[in-house]
């Protein structure tokens, strides 16, 4: 039976979907079956997970096999489960999140009124440490409650594994040579320090024309546009590439990182990082290297402690230009980051 299901698991990895935010784990479990006393984790096992990571409470599918030594007659359970996870966002490596679930659990061999297969709810807590490419260590906590059951008490599970997203790509590394003139203009850069220009009448600390009483989202971010709650919408995002570049200069850090202290204070909001070029090259270069500039604000943005769950990258080429390209200033205005906010939740002027 451990073999079957370690085949199962393994031919799930191989499986590539393609998509950054969907996120494949493995682990190691040990389990308390009878509680009733005091718990005893003797029971050791295997387990695997998909979990879709590009919503607000993630779906995660488990399969987990238990080696049963507590039951003399019982050799194994077979556990798969659906769960949404829900994950705390915060500016640190380690990411604490929820979750609960219901699934259902096959005893092998069963034993009559006394230890049968049936179906489950669950709810845990976990810890997940950000490694580099996306990779997370995780330690991981639940309680199951048997449903329908006779005899049967709950069980808890400890689990500690790894996960990785799929679809990853790890950046190339290209080595550049210092010119001491370039031979094509660069993007000029902002000045380090944002000023919030708008003046109201009343307490307005970020300065974007609604009242501190009325804002529902404080300390937002310059240069953004706001609707009525002082919550922003749309915001162009003056991101200094090199020309057919998708690297982040180092003097446009700060402006992401602004952006991602703002999205961790302020939680309802989802994500659209949206890539803008000029009219140099054919549109389908333009339109890949559009993607892959927004790919990389949404990889620092990640970095920076933001949920995968909140944000999408998307890239419009050199279709949406903001001005005319027969210019170096027009092309320069072109080269941009869009940055779109939506909130699925409909606010009633609560904070």
């Amino acid at each position: 039976m451990l073999k079957k299901v370690l085949f199962y698991i393994m031919s799930s990895a191989v499986l590539s979907y393609g998509n950054f935010n969907d996120e494949v784990g493995f682990n190691i479990t040990t389990t308390s079956i009878i509680n009733e006393d005091s718990s005893k984790f003797s029971n050791y096992g295997i387990g695997g997970s998909f979990q879709m990571s590009r919503y607000i409470v993630s779906p995660r599918f488990d399969l987990e096999y238990v080696d049963i030594s507590d039951y003399s007659g019982v050799n194994s359970l077979l556990k798969g489960s659906i769960n949404g996870v829900y994950e705390f966002e915060n500016h640190t490596r380690v990411l604490p999140y929820g979750l609960i679930g219901l699934g259902y659990e096959r005893v092998t061999p069963e034993l009559k009124d006394r230890f049968e297969s049936h179906p489950f709810v669950q709810g845990g807590f976990g810890l997940a440490y950000k490694l580099t490419h996306g990779y997370k260590m995780k330690f991981e906590a639940k309680k199951l409650k048997i449903l329908s059951g006779n005899n049967e008490g709950n069980e808890m599970m400890l689990s500690f594994g790894v996960s990785y997203p799929l679809g990853y790509r790890a950046k190339k590394i290209v080595k550049r040579v210092r010119r001491v003139q370039p031979l094509i203009p660069i993007l000029v850069d902002e000045p380090k320090k944002e000023r919030c220009p708008k003046k109201i009448i009343g307490a307005d600390r970020d300065r974007d024309g609604v009242e501190d009483r009325l804002d529902q989202c404080p300390s937002t971010p310059c240069n953004f546009v706001v609707d009525s709650y002082g919550c922003p919408i749309k915001m162009t995002m003056r991101i200094n590439f090199d020309i057919g570049s998708a690297d982040i200069k180092e003097d446009s850090i700060y402006k992401i990182s602004n952006f991602a202290h703002f999205l961790l204070r302020n939680r309802g909001s989802m994500v659209r990082v949206i890539g803008h070029t000029d009219s140099v090259g054919s549109d389908a270069d333009n339109l890949a290297l559009s993607i892959k500039r927004a790919n990389a604000v949404v990889n620092k943005l990640l970095e920076m402690g933001v949920s995968p769950s909140r944000i999408k990258a998307e890239g419009k080429g050199e279709r949406q230009p903001l001005v005319s390209n027969s210019t170096d200033a027009g092309k320069s205005k072109n080269r941009r980051i869009e940055i779109i906010l939506s909130y699925p939740n409909i606010r009633k002027g609560v904070r």
